[in-house]
């Protein structure tokens, strides 16, 4: 009774297959019944005809991939080859018109020996239990008893721990398939007792190719642009593109057409998005607003737009990259050549970053409210972010901008270098070299920029702020060449070799904290400076010539006091400068003695050697020779101490002290970025 049952049901569903009145749908009307039909799976196709040709037959197969590229149908043509009544053993091609391999193509219920399972409803573990029952049994009628397990993964942890035993010794005749798209669910004791097969995504190129040949065979006219949206909307599988086509066909016949298709899938044209990307380089947010405001009136999907404005701008990025005929860009002829126009207007960085902001934005719409406004917000950032600028173009905008001021400052000074070199002793002739200043540089021009967009902010700088300071990459070149020329001139105690050569001049842009030297650089203005050393004979031609006569020359200390003042002043240390004020000035051969009311501990805190080189350099500058400039520990006599110099404000009242305080450098900034004012002034010099 339970075989006429069997039979009578094979029979039926033998009928309804072939019955002229029913319809077949294409993914199952065209799927591969043999191993030469499967299409963009080469690898798993070769590995398993070597091993049915060789009799390599595992006891356990997992094919795990993309959703509708051909897991379950190898699984299938592997179960026929294995039972196939062509030949005595098992065959590479399964003949297809035997008992065992019609029954398997079909899918009929009462196949003896092979046992498909959908794995998402007979998940359980007494499921499992009745299988390991059945597998124990030798196979009714065919070779190989085989149980195929689709949607594997669906199997609970319990369920999957009953055939261990089965899975690692199974008898001889029997075969294990599982089909899955999430083989990392399956656990790793169920994986290690089975081959594991990985299926690719069917290449672009190979649906298309397939699409082409199924229309020609139905008799439809499908055009190329149809061809393309079906591949591109079945992403890799062969079957939802196959379900995307009979969709089609049913609803305008045998004519397909791409806005048909278009209209189906609900994406839009690449035309649309090529007029999106348009309206982001020519700056303009109000046509970026009445494209999406078009779309969403027509009923377009923000999810889906965004979805496709991140494909196409990936494309772009690929075609700007590898170049638009590269293996890598699947995609049509005519999207190929609006994804070239679209790359060459932008650059590779300007692509990413379009790509990361609709990257952002695609995951705000898809799990957000409001999916409108996301979308409108996120094109809207392709526009401002058109705006931005690299940050090496800016630091190197605001170096020729700083080099530009320095350069009106130095010609502004070279005056004042001049009386400063005339009054340390120095001939007109080893005066700074003059150079023809330049009173402007103009910053390069911003690459990239839609014409007629003006940079952000005003001004100077591309900060939209007067460039009043260096960068800090600059303000440290700056204190490097200071010292480079600081260990110049020195005493010859300190291991100078003097030597003659020609003039060495330095242009480079200084801080504010750290100003060049009087006389021989020129003042700041804003910040920056031209450096230049002075053309002065070499100290070393007077030591060589007549080496007594350098120490019989008499000092002049005055003079030598005022550009030390003047050179720690300009540095900005205000402290030390009025204790060198106060102190008693005394010089013997090239040394300059300075005895300050300060211990030794504060002589080596204020007196750094960065400073020490200054003081050095401007007492050689006033000298003419080589001259080392010490401080001496010692409370000096108010007798001779020195009288301050008559710009600095004396500190007989609060209202001079509060005045002198105010001068300050650190104050000013200060008052000027907080708002600050002065209440409270301690002078500690007079205590």
């Amino acid at each position: 009774m339970g075989q006429h049952t069997a039979l009578r049901s094979r029979t039926l569903a033998a009928v309804i297959i072939n019955s002229p009145m029913s319809y077949t749908v294409l993914a199952r009307k065209y799927r591969p019944q043999k191993f030469a039909d499967v299409i963009g799976q080469d690898h798993v196709v070769r590995t398993l005809k070597n091993a049915l040709e060789q009799q390599r037959i595992a006891h356990g197969y997992i094919f795990s991939g993309h959703r509708g590229i051909g897991k379950t149908t190898i699984a299938r043509i592997l179960a026929m080859a294995l039972n196939c009544k062509s030949s005595n053993r098992p065959v590479a091609e399964p003949c297809g018109v035997c008992d065992s391999c019609r029954e398997i193509r079909d899918g009929s219920v009462g196949a003896m020996d092979v046992i498909e399972i959908d794995a998402a409803t007979n998940r359980g573990i007494e499921e499992v239990r009745g299988l390991i029952a059945t597998a124990s049994a030798e196979p009714a009628r065919d070779r190989y008893r085989i149980f195929i397990l689709d949607e594997a993964h669906q199997v609970t942890d319990a369920a999957f721990n009953a055939p261990l035993k089965t899975l690692e010794e199974p008898p001889s005749w029997v075969v294990f398939m599982m089909a899955t798209t999430q083989p990392e669910d399956i656990p790793q004791t169920i994986r290690s007792r089975c081959q594991h097969f990985s299926f690719h995504a069917v290449r672009f190129e190979e649906i298309v190719n397939h699409l082409r040949l199924i229309s020609q065979t139905e008799e439809l006219t499908v055009d190329e642009d149809a061809l393309a949206l079906l591949a591109e909307a079945g992403d890799g599988s062969m079957r939802d593109a196959l379900s995307i086509m009979d969709q089609a066909i049913s609803c305008c016949g045998n004519n397909v057409t791409a806005e048909v298709v278009r209209g189906l899938v609900g994406s839009v044209s690449t035309e649309v998005l090529e007029r999106v990307m348009n309206a982001v380089h020519q700056n303009s947010s109000d046509e970026v607003l009445r494209i999406v405001d078009k779309l969403m009136v027509e009923g377009q999907s923000a999810t889906h737009f965004a979805r496709q404005t991140v494909r196409f701008l990936r494309n772009a990025l690929v075609a700007k990259v590898a170049g638009i005929e590269s293996p890598i860009l699947q995609i049509s002829t005519d999207e190929k050549m609006r994804v070239s126009n679209v790359a060459a207007q932008f650059g590779e960085e300007e692509l990413t970053r379009f790509l990361q902001i609709m990257l952002r934005t695609h995951g705000d719409v898809s799990y957000k409210q409001e999916q409108r406004f996301h979308l409108e917000l996120g094109l809207l950032k392709l526009v401002h972010a058109q705006r931005l600028l690299p940050l090496e173009q800016l630091l190197s905008s605001v170096s020729l901008v700083d080099a530009a001021t320095a350069a009106s400052s130095a010609a502004a000074s070279r005056p004042a270098a001049g009386s400063a070199a005339q009054r340390s002793g120095i001939s007109p002739a080893t005066s700074p070299t003059e150079r023809p200043a330049t009173n402007k540089a103009t910053p390069p021009a911003f690459t990239n920029r839609p014409p007629g967009v003006p940079p952000m902010g005003g001004g100077g700088s591309p900060f939209g702020q007067p460039a009043s300071k260096p960068s800090p990459f600059e303000a440290d070149k700056a204190r490097k060449g200071r010292e480079n020329l600081s260990s110049g001139p020195t005493a010859p105690g300190d291991g100078y070799e003097p030597t003659d050569g020609p003039p060495v001049a330095d242009a480079r842009p200084m801080s504010q904290s750290s100003q060049p030297m009087p006389g021989a650089f020129g003042s700041t203005t804003n910040g920056s400076a031209l450096a230049v050393a002075p053309r002065m004979e070499s100290p070393g031609a007077a030591f060589k010539a007549a080496p007594d006569a350098t120490h019989d020359a008499t000092l002049d200390v005055d003079a030598i006091r005022e550009a030390v003042l003047q050179a720690m002043e300009t540095g900005g240390s205000q402290m030390l400068v009025h204790a060198l004020e106060e102190g008693e000035w005394s010089g013997e051969g090239n040394q300059v003695s300075i005895q300050v009311e300060m211990s030794e501990s504060m002589i080596e805190l204020s007196y750094t050697r960065e400073q020490e080189k200054l003081s050095n350099q401007a007492a050689t500058r006033a000298a003419g020779r080589a001259i080392k400039v010490r401080l001496v520990t010692g409370a000096a006599s108010s007798a001779e101490v020195k009288p301050r110099r008559s710009h600095a404000p004396q500190a007989g009242s609060s209202e001079s002290i509060k005045t002198r305080a105010s001068g300050e450098p650190v104050v000013k900034r200060m008052m000027e970025k907080f708002g600050a004012e002065i209440r409270i002034v301690m002078d500690r010099s007079e205590r």
